[in-house]
């Protein structure tokens, strides 16, 4: 029987433990006073971990209609738990409590969900996590639309296949931190396997090795982790990494930022967009429908797992 990742979370739920662990990474991070910050931010950390759990609780209970707030308001608490190991401090001026992100004014007549973009904004929530967890600067202005972002969950595989005949990502073989590119991946890209491995060396520097000159296939990952293993997708249900088929399909920002803004999007529709919200659920009228539906599924289980790995990794 498969454990509950809030059972797992459970371990988080003892200021002396988190206390220690705290001191000891401010300490290795030279953040002054770590005692006292480590006192005073494993209260912080604990109570943000259960606020973003009894919002993901309820929101497996309720109706679909009122879900997206529930996620996206348990996913930014469960955010803030990981923010105070980053930064102790937080939050220091009032330009980080904002949402980080604005969606465009709708509805113009036709409207489609995987059609919509969502745009980055110079100060937020969103900025201040892309920077500290993933030192990703100047994303403002920069605009994602709800399909590509959704290309970048690997578990919508299925779904983009059902309904638009598209394989959007190819299962990687992996042994240990190495990813095998084999003919056909590097097929999809019009490339040849060590073309492909150079080109994504080259494109996510820093973050990618080439294994070797005798292994031109094999790319190692520089941080193993899931909640960030660029640019690879991990599939939590199968325990698995994909690769995006196309390079223009390929993340542009961690699977965490991913999901941040289409739970930012689905819970400002939820809230703002009612007419058109519930034509959508009580009709089902769009492929929209099951898109949606099948990525809020999917964030209830895998945004917990994300966090998680997070907090495992850091800590």
């Amino acid at each position: 029987m498969q454990i509950s990742i809030w059972e797992r979370f459970l371990s988080y739920q003892s200021t002396q433990t988190i206390q220690k662990r705290l001191e000891k990474h401010y300490d290795s991070t030279n953040f002054e006073n770590a005692s006292q910050l480590s006192y005073d931010n494993s209260y912080r950390l604990i109570y943000f971990l259960k606020h973003g759990e009894n919002f993901f609780t309820q929101a497996d209970q309720a109706p679909h209609a009122i879900q997206p707030i529930l996620l996206f308001y348990g996913f930014s608490q469960l955010l803030k738990a990981c923010l105070i190991i980053k930064d102790p401090d937080y939050p220091t001026t009032s330009s980080v409590l904002a949402h980080g992100v604005s969606s465009r004014k709708r509805k113009k007549q036709q409207y489609q969900f995987l059609k919509d973009e969502i745009k980055i904004q110079r100060y937020g929530l969103f900025p201040h996590i892309a920077e500290l967890f993933f030192q990703i600067k100047h994303l403002d202005a920069e605009k994602y639309s709800m399909e590509t972002l959704l290309k970048q969950i690997a578990e919508m595989n299925d779904v983009f296949l059902f309904h638009q005949s598209e394989i959007t990502s190819k299962q990687i073989a992996k042994d240990k931190s190495n990813f095998m590119i084999d003919e056909d991946t590097a097929f999809a890209f019009h490339m040849s396997q060590e073309r492909l491995t150079e080109f994504l060396c080259e494109k996510y520097p820093g973050k990618l090795l080439k294994e070797n000159a005798s292994s031109l296939s094999s790319i190692n990952i520089t941080k193993g982790f899931q909640y960030n293993c660029l640019p690879f997708l991990y599939h939590l249900e199968e325990d698995s990494f994909y690769l995006s088929t196309s390079r223009e399909d390929l993340p542009q920002i961690p699977e965490l930022l991913t999901h941040y803004l289409l739970l930012y999007n689905l819970s400002m529709i939820s809230r703002y967009e009612t007419e058109w919200w519930y034509e959508l659920l009580l009709g089902a009228s769009s492929d929209d429908y099951p898109f949606i539906l099948r990525y809020m599924e999917i964030a209830k289980r895998k945004v917990p797992y994300l966090i998680f790995n997070f907090l495992e990794s850091t800590l």
